[in-house]
């Protein structure tokens, strides 16, 4: 589950959200209660440009805004609503890893965001807004999708690799940041993603505009420097050939790993994360 801001509304988010569908009505609730001075960028009528959706500001810094939603397949949509109508169970599958879904958006809303670059500001950010059925593994998806992540085992523990694989972050550094929410139910989480690779990432960090994510803001070097994640150096080449990916023992990216952290054997992998649903009398989540 992603962290709880303390303090945050969400049930204020939550229900903001049940009365309107759009992605910013979504948005624009979400970041009033996070307690953002919110404009809304209209779209150019000069030249009928698509321009980002937000100028979001807090003491003094102000921030290009894009946000997305990600809802289901209106077709699985419907197959699940059957299913569940019937008193059966709905099971959603799920794979966390790179989503090539998620990086067609993200190269969408860095375009909208250069084409409100002419506004002034201070950052780039991305908003993901995770809906529907299996809303964590969306959310893992998306992290994984913009830092290239995957989860490293070695013997009985586990940590975070960030930049194991291409990510989008590497690739589109104009983009600072992404703000990542879920919703499922009467439920909801959120955080914010920094981008090291970003210009703005040191200044960012260290602004008064991320004070209102609390502790719940993810910054890949310093839970690299805090032993709570691994990166791979970035002379090591991303792009395997098969074989290399499936055994661990010609893995130049493990090798680097446990060369680097002095580990012991260790494995790559992207845990499936399948959601099944079932309903009972007045309650609409899965599990």
């Amino acid at each position: 589950m992603l962290p709880h801001i303390a303090g945050l509304d969400f049930c204020a988010i939550i229900l903001g959200f049940m009365e309107a569908m759009k992605s910013d009505d979504i948005a624009y609730n979400l970041l009033k209660n996070l307690g953002f001075h919110v404009e809304s960028i209209p779209t150019s009528d000069h030249n009928q440009k698509k321009e980002a959706d937000f100028l979001v500001s807090y003491k003094g810094h102000t921030a290009i805004v894009e946000s997305k939603l990600k809802e289901d397949n209106p077709k699985i949509s419907k197959e699940n609503e059957e299913k569940l109508a019937k008193g059966e169970a709905a099971i959603v599958e799920g794979r966390h890893g790179r989503n090539e879904t998620f990086s067609g958006i993200i190269r969408k809303a860095d375009q909208q965001l250069k084409s409100s670059a002419d506004k002034h500001h201070s950052f780039r950010i991305v908003l993901f807004i995770c809906t529907g059925s299996n809303v964590k593994t969306k959310k893992r998806q998306f992290i994984d999708t913009i830092y290239g992540s995957t989860t490293i085992i070695e013997g009985n523990t586990e940590k975070i690799c960030y930049f194991y694989r291409n990510s989008d972050f590497y690739r589109r550094r104009s983009i600072d940041a992404a703000i990542v929410f879920y919703i499922l139910g009467m439920d909801a989480g959120v955080e914010l993603c920094l981008n090291p690779y970003s210009a703005a990432y040191e200044s960012l960090r260290k602004s008064a505009f991320i004070e209102p994510f609390g502790n719940c803001v993810v910054d890949p070097f310093e839970l690299e420097r805090k032993g709570l994640a691994y990166i791979p150096d970035p002379d090591i080449e991303r792009t395997l050939p098969e074989l290399q990916k499936i055994f661990n023992f010609i893995n130049p990216i493990l090798e680097n790993l446990t060369n680097k952290y002095r580990t012991g054997y260790l494995m790559a992998v992207d845990y499936n994360s399948p959601e099944l649903s079932i309903r009972t009398k007045g309650s609409f989540e899965g599990e």
